[in-house]
């Protein structure tokens, strides 16, 4: 029989109170506590775990637009560059001899392969074909309209590839035009 919350508990019931019974609740309650303290820390390292990835992730995204968009510029000087040797045999070439190069195109293929490798892989050939140019073009004499060609085709194409990451879905509005 169940004593109502009414009656005192009397010592010697089993079950109820007595020398056994306060134990089994003593330790009923330490299991129990010991349980949802473990629940709470799993939860918590989860969450944490969860934010940190998170965090990480956004940041380094961050360097790689500000990466990608400083390669950006620096492309499309590359360009004009190209354009004025086009029409001026006199204009100095550009090179990726220069300081700004270097510490540019390995500060977007660095962070480029640490957020995402595809990403990274697919810049970093772009990068290599502009390279190449842009040395072919600097190495030689003959065929030098044929070499600035070749050199603007690969500026353009990793201004595009870059521009396309940067600029997600800017070509979706030709492909909808019925959206704002």
């Amino acid at each position: 029989m169940c004593p109502s919350l009414q009656e005192p508990i009397k010592a010697g019931e089993p079950g109820v109170g007595g020398a056994q019974g306060w134990w089994g609740v003593l330790l009923q309650g330490t299991i129990a506590s010991g349980v949802g303290g473990m629940v709470a820390a799993i939860t918590a390292w989860a969450v944490v775990s969860v934010t940190h990835r998170h965090e990480h992730r956004f940041a380094l995204r961050g360097e790689v637009r500000t990466s990608a968009i400083a390669l950006f510029h620096l492309a499309g000087r590359i360009g004009a560059e190209l354009e004025q040797a086009r029409s001026d045999r006199d204009a100095s070439l550009p090179s990726t001899g220069s300081q700004e190069w270097l510490v540019t195109a390995t500060s977007v293929e660095i962070a480029a392969f640490s957020f995402d490798e595809a990403l990274g892989a697919r810049w970093s050939n772009s990068i290599g074909a502009v390279r190449a140019a842009l040395e072919s073009l600097n190495a030689g004499s003959a065929g030098q309209e044929q070499l600035i060609a070749d050199a603007d085709l690969a500026v353009r194409r990793l201004i595009d590839e870059l521009a396309d990451w940067l600029m997600q879905g800017r070509h979706r509005a030709q492909l909808n035009p019925s959206r704002p």
